[in-house]
């Protein structure tokens, strides 16, 4: 027989009442035991701080947790709050409440919230956590940083005369900036020009600079300057801008000519497939490779020396006759109708088949390889964004990483990559946009505007140290005097 107990309702209500008050004092035992207050750390530093400055921080409470948190900026005897929360403790449980972490990220000048002024300013953060310390009260933390606000721009002046620029062409502008500038160049509609310290003389800096073929004249011309705290100067250049006009040219494209030349294209390139129709080959390769492959040249101007490579004016090809001129507009028509439209941005030169191709100017080969549209192309680095491109090949005499004089037999012209018969395609590029080459080929055009803009201010004065000093070059290389013949075609 197994026996029974029975429990009477007193001894269950005791019961629980023992539970309850075990659990308070537990809960009251580690409520006063916690004496460590949160901790406060600057994920990022918050010393000097501008427009687009981040302060990223975090508050800390793995004990009794985060009960209450306050920063905000306080400056001129004002307080800018950025954040106030407070976290509940829930019903009484042990720990106090879940929450141990807090981050912030956010930028307190970024949005006008907090008035940008100048005069000293200090960040402050006070957090609480659950703790019963101080009468209920918690542990309290109150960090407080001094912090040095900066919302002027860097200093711009302008050296160089009124600038006189062909649409297509190029030109050089020279200027100061004051030292606390860490970006600064030229903006020209979508595409930056940098700047880099003049070669020979101290607290100047030179940008080289084209105008886009595709612009309207009366685009701002600006040169551009930021700090490291977000800070934007800008000047605009006084600048006189010649209009082109480029001529527009029929191309007939047949279904033979896509089977000799667009479908090689395709075996060549691993990721383009053959769509077994003869437009839709033509199109993926004269619009949609095109302009992978004008992304894949102009990317290597960012690696581009910072001294002058060339000597003088470029060489055009000897004994040349130009097919086709720069930005030339071509209609693609198909079976009676336009297909495509593209700008021919280059010349197009011919001799003979396989006729020896030399290399425009001096310069480091930084491309030597077989480029789509461009068929196998050579690229060569003059110097401070500027270089020459050699397309459609039929051989290589250089490899990447050769130094070449002026004149130098660099390759053969053929008929590689999207081209109907054996020529040359010449380019040149600054910063990758497409400029004109016949400026480059008169020895002229180069010792006026680009030597002389380079050599006549020399003599210029520093400027007064008043505003802090200016930046040096961090470098020096001799330009070397323009010299040579314009080659006609």
């Amino acid at each position: 027989m197994i026996p029974t107990f029975s429990v009477s309702k007193k001894t269950l209500y005791r019961l629980a009442l023992a539970i309850v008050l075990l659990y308070f004092v537990l809960v009251c035992a580690y409520r006063w035991s916690d004496t460590t207050p949160p901790i406060v750390t600057l994920i990022e530093p918050f010393t000097r701080v501008g427009p687009t400055t981040p302060l990223a921080l975090r508050i800390e409470d793995h004990e009794t947790g985060l009960q209450e948190i306050t920063v905000h900026i306080a400056q001129n005897r004002e307080r800018y709050p950025l954040v106030h929360e407070q976290f509940s403790a829930g019903r009484l449980p042990v720990s106090g409440n879940a929450r141990g972490t807090f981050e912030l990220h956010v930028v307190p000048f970024g949005d006008n919230t907090i008035p940008r002024r100048r005069g000293p300013a200090r960040l402050v953060v006070t957090a609480r956590d659950h703790s019963w310390r101080g009468f209920f009260e918690g542990n309290w933390t109150r960090f407080e940083q001094d912090v040095t606000v900066k919302f002027t721009p860097p200093q711009i002046e302008i050296l160089s005369p009124p600038l006189s620029i062909a649409q297509g062409g190029a030109g050089l502008i020279l200027y100061r900036v004051s030292e606390d500038a860490t970006r600064h160049g030229v903006q020209i509609g979508n595409t930056f020009f940098p700047g880099y310290p003049h070669p020979d003389q101290a607290f100047s800096m030179f940008s080289l600079v084209a105008f886009p073929h595709d612009l309207p004249a009366s685009t701002p011309i600006q040169i551009m300057a930021d700090d490291e705290l977000g800070n934007h100067g800008e000047q605009r250049v006084t600048a006189r801008v010649l209009g082109k006009q480029w001529r527009t040219r029929q191309l007939n494209i047949s279904d033979r000519f896509i089977e000799q030349t667009i479908l090689p294209i395709i075996d060549r390139t691993p990721d383009l497939d053959d769509l077994a129709d003869p437009l839709q080959n033509f199109l993926q390769v004269n619009k949609g490779l095109r302009q992978r492959n004008t992304r894949q040249i102009s990317a290597l101007a960012a690696h581009s020396r910072q001294a002058f490579l060339w000597n003088g004016a470029f060489l055009q090809l000897s004994k040349s006759q130009v097919e086709a001129s720069f930005a030339d507009h071509r209609r693609y028509r198909y079976r009676g109708q336009v297909v495509d439209t593209q700008d021919h941005l280059g010349f197009d030169l011919a001799v003979t088949a396989h006729y020896p191709v030399e290399a425009a100017n001096d310069g480091e080969v930084v491309l030597a390889d077989y480029v789509g549209i461009y068929g196998n192309t050579i690229v060569i680095d003059h110097g401070y964004g500027l270089q020459s491109l050699y397309a459609h090949l039929s051989s290589f005499n250089v490899e990447r990483g050769d130094t070449i004089a002026k004149g130098h037999v660099i390759g053969r012209s053929g008929t590689t990559g999207l081209a109907a018969g054996d020529h040359l395609h010449f380019s040149l590029l600054l910063h990758g946009v497409q400029i004109n080459p016949m400026e480059w080929w008169d020895a002229q055009w180069v010792q006026s505007h680009i030597s002389d803009h380079i050599r006549q201010h020399e003599a210029v004065d520093p400027p007064s140290q008043r505003d802090g000093a200016l930046r040096r070059p961090s470098h020096r290389s001799a330009m070397a005097p323009a010299t040579g013949m314009l080659s006609r075609s």
